[in-house]
């Protein structure tokens, strides 16, 4: 069957789950209003304001639509930066342009290599419809919910007045009550429903299509991994609703079944055509029903285990091209590109540790440790450790992964991030064993520096900026950049024109 007829048939299963006649002929009832707030206008906006600056603090909106707030432009806005790049075709007037002044080749280069944060959810109004005190825990330590997004929420940098902070804000605008006033008193759960209530809900919970998009943990309602990708479109943002009973406000879960869009306009989940009673059973099953057998998590010390090396010789540019250049610099760019990235000038709450992989020079330049502020290469193994810090950090990933990438029907008990050293790269999956393959072999090769002079010297952002050869162009160990710098480089460059521009 085509992908195209498998997605008309899976909307064609929506429309008919929204219009299929429930037990009951009388339409849905209206919407219950959410609790009333507790706020006073003075208290509300001082949230608000608070809250506004946590999220510009930890670069929120660098992936996350929040409210009206604004986005951080491109291309600082990795969500709008890719789906621009992603939306390029050739023939367009906008991809002629950009290919004109940065070539074809590096143009689709971007385009293939762009394949994560191209939606990411919407956190406007959230409180509307989850629990405050989830929100607080997911910041605190997030795991993955959404079982076809394999981009995960990040473990931001943030303290436990940080937290507050933006869970306040988050309660003040969705008109939510403030989970930390005097007072304040959570809602009810729903009532726990006999057997036959979860097991109707159960049913209809299947009949509603409902498996059509979400997953409930690692229940079997007769959908594979392959029907919820083939239908990727619809079913991208649905959360695995095995975290409902600690996610979902109670006092919310039925007018969201019976009717989304009432609290989060918008939102791609199909309003079906239940009774309130129908939907009550379904939320009370979603409430207490079993998920399903979970499996257990990968053996940490094994994810710890490096891929053989490569075997073959490794240089600079297939380094370059093949792992740090895929991924890696989007965090950590050059000191003097448009946005320098989190993991050089800092970010996400975190301080910059200096560290670059768009040349060779700052690469070998290697980070600075923020605990004495030393310098260090990130390709020799430190005192005490066995491994290179990269190679130690992509593996680490790997670990993270067993928590914040879950694949559908896969679905783990939660462990935890263990000793709470960041693996790489932040928030998106771990590196293959052929990328870890080429980054050992090129290490253990000696780390062999560029043969020649790429980039343009007009760049200075991007895969364009000018890289090359330096003066020791071998070895791992950590070297400071050149003074005065290599002909090709952009320090060399502005140089050039600098003491031009005075002659004149």
């Amino acid at each position: 069957m085509s992908r195209s007829l498998v997605v008309c048939l899976a909307a064609l299963l929506l429309c008919a789950c929204s219009h299929e006649k429930s037990g009951s002929d009388d339409p849905p009832p209206a919407p219950q209003p959410l609790v009333s707030p507790s706020w006073t206008d003075a208290d509300r906006s001082a949230a608000i304001a608070a809250g506004e600056n946590a999220i510009a603090s930890h670069q929120c909106t660098r992936c996350h639509t929040i409210g009206e707030l604004p986005g951080a432009g491109r291309p600082y806005d990795c969500v709008s930066c890719h789906v621009f790049i992603k939306g390029l075709k050739p023939g367009q007037k906008l991809y002629e342009k950009i290919a004109a002044g940065n070539g074809v080749a590096i143009l689709d280069r971007y385009i293939r290599n762009i394949q994560h944060l191209l939606e990411v959810p919407d956190l406007t109004g959230i409180a509307r419809r989850v629990r405050p005190q989830w929100i607080a825990g997911y910041l605190a330590s997030p795991h993955d919910l959404r079982p076809l997004l394999d981009a995960s929420m990040i473990r931001n940098k943030l303290s436990a007045d940080e937290i507050q902070t933006l869970v306040r804000y988050f309660t003040a605008s969705a008109d939510a009550p403030d989970p930390y006033a005097a007072g304040y008193v959570a809602p009810a759960p729903l009532p726990r429903p006999d057997a036959a209530g979860l097991a109707r809900g159960k049913e209809l919970f299947s009949q509603r299509g409902c498996p059509g998009c979400h997953t409930f943990g690692n229940q079997d309602f007769g959908v594979s991994a392959d029907t919820l990708e083939k239908a990727r479109s619809l079913a991208l943002m649905a959360p695995d609703l095995r975290w409902v009973r600690e996610r979902t406000r109670p006092d919310v879960i039925v007018d969201w079944i019976l009717d989304p869009a009432s609290i989060k306009p918008g939102t791609k989940m199909a309003k079906m055509v239940v009774s309130r009673q129908e939907a009550e059973l379904i939320g009370g099953y979603l409430m207490y029903g079993d998920p399903g057998p979970l499996e257990k998590p990968a053996d940490a010390e094994a994810l710890m285990t490096l891929p053989p090396a490569a075997d073959r010789k490794v240089g600079w540019a297939e380094v370059k091209g093949k792992v740090l250049g895929v991924v890696c610099v989007h965090c950590h760019m050059e000191d003097f590109e448009k946005d320098t990235g989190p993991g050089n000038k800092g970010g996400f709450g975190y301080a910059g540790i200096g560290l670059g992989f768009r040349t060779y020079e700052h690469t070998v330049w290697g980070a600075i440790d923020p605990t004495t502020g030393e310098r260090y290469s990130v390709l020799v193994p430190r005192p005490g450790e066995t491994l290179p810090p990269i190679l130690d950090a992509m593996l680490r990933r790997r670990v993270e992964n067993r928590r914040d990438l879950t694949a559908p029907f896969h679905d783990t008990t939660l462990v935890d991030y263990g000793d709470g050293r960041l693996g790489m790269p932040l928030g998106l999956p771990a590196m293959n064993d052929e990328q870890l393959g080429i980054l050992r072999a090129w290490i253990e090769q000696g780390c062999p520096g560029p043969t020649g002079v790429t980039g343009r010297p007009d760049k200075d952002d991007g895969f364009l900026v000018p890289d090359g050869p330096i003066a020791k162009n071998q070895g791992c160990e950590l070297r400071a950049p050149a003074d005065p710098p290599p002909k090709w480089s952009i320090r060399a460059i502005r140089a050039r024109a600098a003491a031009k521009k005075k002659t004149k």
